[in-house]
């Protein structure tokens, strides 16, 4: 599922960073987080497997009074999976169920973080998906509840939406879950998880908070 790409949380995540980079020693020429990844035993009751845990280093340029100054952004992200059956022709099972876990460094400056991450809602994060990636469409609010994240609780939204499967080549109705970002240690933590509607079936959130709620991050 493409609305899955890492690409989806980094850039709004680091989408307001270059509005500090212009204030004398508001932002370092250099900032990175560390990941937060689920815990092994969360993996094997959950049935997901680890896709991919990897650095996403987000550079960029911010003129400010005729001069330049370079901005690296090191982020991770952490990607799980879990085949589920769709009843699709041609298909018996499919890596369809995903949660993806964000960490991006928090800017801080005379003691007060300043980094916009923190201030998103989960509605304008689905928004930014919305805006980057066309497969993702028709999203609705549906509700929302509390989960544990690294000791801090958090309120974890849930969409309905169409989105694009691509093995399948085809448009499926699924459910998009959204945390709004945890502040721990320098960094915040963002969960996103994204599967399918099983015959208009909720099948995944279970499987979603006991991965959420079981991260480690140093």
């Amino acid at each position: 599922m493409t609305v899955t790409r890492r690409d989806v949380l980094v850039a709004g995540a680091t989408a307001g960073a270059g509005a500090l980079a212009g204030c004398s020693g508001a932002l370092e020429d250099s900032l990175s987080s560390m990941p937060a990844v689920v815990s092994p035993s969360a993996l094997e009751e959950t049935g997901y497997s680890e896709h991919a845990v990897e650095e996403v280093v987000v550079e960029r340029t911010i003129s400010r009074f005729g001069f330049k100054r370079s901005i690296s952004v090191t982020n991770w992200y952490a990607e799980y999976d879990r085949s589920l059956s769709l009843g699709l022709p041609g298909l018996s099972r499919v890596q369809a169920a995903v949660v993806s876990v964000l960490t991006t460094p928090q800017v801080s400056f005379l003691g007060r973080t300043f980094n916009p991450v923190g201030e998103f809602s989960t509605d304008e994060l689905v928004e930014m998906m919305q805006d980057r990636y066309d497969e993702l469409e028709d999203v609705d609010r549906v509700d929302e509840s509390s989960v544990s994240i690294l000791g801090t609780e958090t309120t974890l939204v849930r969409y309905t939406a169409a989105a694009r499967l691509i093995p399948a080549a085809t448009t499926i109705d699924v459910y998009v879950q959204l945390t709004e970002p945890v502040s721990h240690g320098d960094d915040f933590v963002i969960g996103v998880a994204v599967y399918p509607q099983v015959h208009g079936f909720e099948t995944e959130s279970g499987a979603v908070r006991t991965l959420l709620e079981r991260l480690e991050h140093e």
